[in-house]
């Protein structure tokens, strides 16, 4: 007899204001755990999110003075995840690498080197070279 195989279900479910307080609780620089988390919120939980979650978390980091503060003094992982979910900074762009066409949602970002990319997450950019359509995304869900 075949076991019939499980639906993964998340570990943890926490709604929006509790997800919320976490990140806000991780805003950087502070230790590897929290910092971790900081990345994760950026790489992964973006994609999870709703367009409206995603202006509402925005907005929610940015009335906290320590982000605020941070984000003045060009604090690398603070201006990650300002790039990442601010509203105005989301492009879709379209490349064309050995006839593969991708199309992805990414934002612009000046690295170390003060050189800007459009990034899909913190360690993958899309190559200019490669890049065939730039398109401003416009945001469209309602409150």
């Amino acid at each position: 007899m075949k076991k019939k195989k499980e639906e993964k279900k998340p570990r943890f479910n926490i709604d929006f204001y509790e997800f919320s307080f976490l990140v806000e609780a991780c805003i950087p620089p502070r230790p590897i755990a929290r910092a971790m988390f900081w990345d994760r919120v950026i790489d992964v939980y973006f994609f999870e999110m709703t367009e409206n979650e995603r202006q509402r978390l925005f907005e929610w980091i940015n009335r906290n003075c320590y982000f605020q503060e941070n984000v003045k003094k060009r604090e690398e992982d603070c201006m990650w995840f300002y790039n990442r979910f601010n509203p105005d900074n989301q492009y879709i762009i379209t490349s064309d690498f050995n006839g593969e066409i991708e199309t992805n949602q990414c934002f612009l970002h000046k690295n170390r080197n003060e050189i800007e990319h459009y990034y899909i997450k913190k360690n993958v950019f899309v190559s200019e070279e490669f890049i065939t359509k730039k398109e401003k995304h416009e945001f469209c869900e309602t409150r």
